[in-house]
């Protein structure tokens, strides 16, 4: 069994992706290896896809968390990781020791944090796109690639070829 854990100063980070380095302990409470995180310096969907990715190549059965946002909680959950809620005011010790008790399991993605930077931004990844793929906006495909809005702002079938009426609210229609 493989327990990731966010650290920033030896301590369980307070949030996952801000954590400056991820720890991967054993079923022996030992430390195997640890990473800088690649998601600290922000990088956006792209980053936090890559420590994704890091955590399911360890092979992690197990993340411990204080706090993290509901969708990289949802992405752990689908791919088949149990997350275990922690404090940072408790030792690795009774942290590593408490991942077994249920009652610490997140089961649900709405038990996460909402992110207010992604709602801004529309919702990156809101299409289901993956994000870290080379298509769209931020690189997570949720955004349509520039052909597709460039499309969008082409005249309708109906209207080429013949001149369209267009009106706007507050403006005479030229004669």
């Amino acid at each position: 069994m493989i327990i990731a854990m966010p650290m920033s100063r030896g301590r369980l980070a307070a949030h996952f992706t801000k954590a400056q380095r991820i720890g991967f302990f054993n079923e022996y409470h030992q430390l195997i290896t640890s990473f800088d995180n690649p998601a600290i310096g922000g990088g956006g969907c792209r980053a936090k896809s890559e420590l994704l990715s890091l955590i399911k190549a360890q092979k992690t059965d197990i993340v411990i968390v204080q706090h993290i946002g509901e969708r990289m909680l949802g992405k752990l959950l689908a791919a088949g990781i149990s997350v275990s809620q922690g404090d940072n005011t408790e030792s690795i010790e009774v942290l590593l020791s408490q991942t077994q008790l249920l009652e610490r399991r997140l089961l649900d993605a709405s038990q996460g944090r909402a992110s207010l930077n992604h709602a801004k931004k529309g919702g990156c990844c809101a299409s289901g796109g993956d994000c870290g793929s080379a298509e769209g906006g931020c690189g997570c495909g949720g955004h349509k690639p520039m052909s597709a809005v460039s499309s969008l702002l082409q005249k309708p079938e109906s209207a080429q070829g013949e001149q369209a009426s267009v009106s706007y609210s507050g403006f005479r229609p030229l004669s």
